[in-house]
């Protein structure tokens, strides 16, 4: 498996010795010295709230085995997670007594065969009645299965489309340098349900690599679980300058218990499971991100002004900002920004901004031989997808396994199937040469297969 770090409880302060270090003697472990439990670093004064590793590796394990564990392709017993596992190798070897092919795995040795899907026409079905936007029970009755068959076609399609997905972007993604762009959304359903999602696009092309919600079906304890009506969410402000707005966003920040406690307003529970806080849902997003940026060179990333992002890109990246291969960037859309900003400070931590023509940004790392300056042209990349989401995700849905299965399906759809300026997102990104239209890609996804013999 490829590491993923295990504590994040240390300095978060770029600048500082203690920066990304385990157990220095310079910490205070649990201080409640500003009222809310932390870490003290005494060599920088910084007090980065306290995080329950024990509860992030929970989480993590539910979303990686969802994200990059549902395989049909592969020897599983020794390349059991797309990206975090090296490629195994494969020879052919035979077929069964109903003349399925088999694969010898060149690693383990272990013999296994390529999958048939079954009942083609069901799962045909079940993807007919997202394309129709038709409600859960409109759509049982439409394909005229049971609850229970139309639910397991469901997920066989977002296993199906999932895997074709990983395939096409893991033959991409070995890089030279990459450019990634995160912000949380709020996703709201009807009856005051809803849930939090983080999203992760490539920032050149807009692609979705990853899309990780705070529904889990984990244990948790009372404290950890979502229940607020107070909204903290960074409001859309109507600031006159790009300075005023930079400002609005430090000050909401600073008026919470605690800087990274993001809250996300009212939200009521989907059934059978829990919404987990966003600040602990964002260690978990950024870890399984790691996936994405373990070969390439140099990778920049673009987050939302929002300080639980902002600890857990760091944390994440910390081996590659040592090593001077990561920079990372806070960002704020302004539409139409007319203000010019160089290197000015701004807020309680002094982040020094520069402003662009849709907005600003300011440089989180401390590069100081930075050859890939900030250069993302396209802020609304996310947002686009989000409004996808919103217009084709059911409002009436009510169920863990449901949401999570369409939000990938979506995932999928809209990257290989929904065109800005006549290519798709995955044509961008280099996954596909033609857009799509939702059956077509349904059936290259059942057929498509990567041989990884010689």
């Amino acid at each position: 498996m490829f590491d993923i770090r295990k504590d994040f409880n240390c300095c978060k302060t770029v600048s500082c010795k203690n920066f990304g270090v385990e157990n220095s003697e310079d910490y205070v472990y649990q201080s409640k010295r500003l009222g809310y439990l932390s870490i003290e670093c005494k060599a920088c004064g910084s007090n980065p709230p306290w995080i329950n590793n024990q509860l992030i590796e929970n989480i993590l394990k539910e979303k990686l085995d969802f994200h990059f564990a549902r395989k049909i392709t592969h020897c599983r017993h020794c390349y059991s997670h797309f990206f975090f596992n090296e490629k195994n190798r494969s020879q052919l070897h035979g077929f069964t007594v109903a003349g399925t092919q088999r694969l010898k795995c060149k690693n383990c040795q272990h013999v296994y065969s390529e999958t048939k899907h079954k009942n083609v026409e069901a799962i045909t079905q079940v993807l007919q009645t997202i394309i129709d936007k038709l409600d859960i029970n409109s759509a049982i009755r439409k394909t005229g299965l049971s609850a229970r068959l139309y639910y397991f076609y469901l997920e066989k399609l977002s296993l199906l489309l999932t895997n074709f997905s990983r395939l096409k972007e893991q033959e991409e993604i070995n890089r030279d340098s990459l450019s990634l762009q995160t912000e949380g959304k709020v996703v709201h359903l009807n009856h005051k349900r809803g849930f939090y999602t983080l999203l992760t696009a490539e920032a050149d092309s807009g692609y979705i690599l990853l899309q990780t919600t705070n529904l889990t079906k984990v244990e948790l304890l009372e404290q950890d679980i979502y229940n607020s009506t107070e909204n903290t969410v960074i409001k859309d402000a109507f600031a006159n300058n790009i300075e005023s707005e930079i400002k609005n966003h430090y000050q909401q920040t600073l008026h919470r218990k605690h800087f990274e406690k993001l809250l996300i307003g009212e939200l009521k529970a989907i059934n059978h499971c829990n919404l987990i806080y966003p600040n602990k849902l964002v260690y978990v997003h950024f870890s399984l991100l790691r996936g994405f940026i373990k070969k390439a060179q140099h990778y920049s990333h673009y987050i939302e002004l929002e300080s639980s992002i902002r600890a857990a890109a760091l944390m994440s990246a910390h081996p590659e900002i040592k090593a001077g291969k990561a920079d990372i960037f806070y960002y704020l859309p302004f539409l139409n920004n007319q203000e010019i900003i160089k290197n000015r400070k701004v807020g309680w931590w002094s982040d020094r901004w520069h402003s662009f023509d849709k907005g600003a940004y300011s440089l989180l790392t401390d590069n100081k031989q930075n050859q890939y300056p900030f250069k993302m042209t396209d802020t609304e990349q996310l947002n686009r997808y989000y409004d996808y989401l919103d217009t084709h995700l059911n409002k009436s849905l009510n169920s863990f396994n449901t949401i999570t299965n369409l939000s990938e399906i979506h995932r999928v759809l809209f990257n290989f199937c929904y065109a800005q300026d006549d290519k798709s997102t995955a044509m961008q990104f280099g996954v596909a040469n033609h857009i799509y239209d939702e059956m077509s890609l349904l059936s290259e996804a059942m057929t498509y297969k990567e041989y990884t013999g010689e």
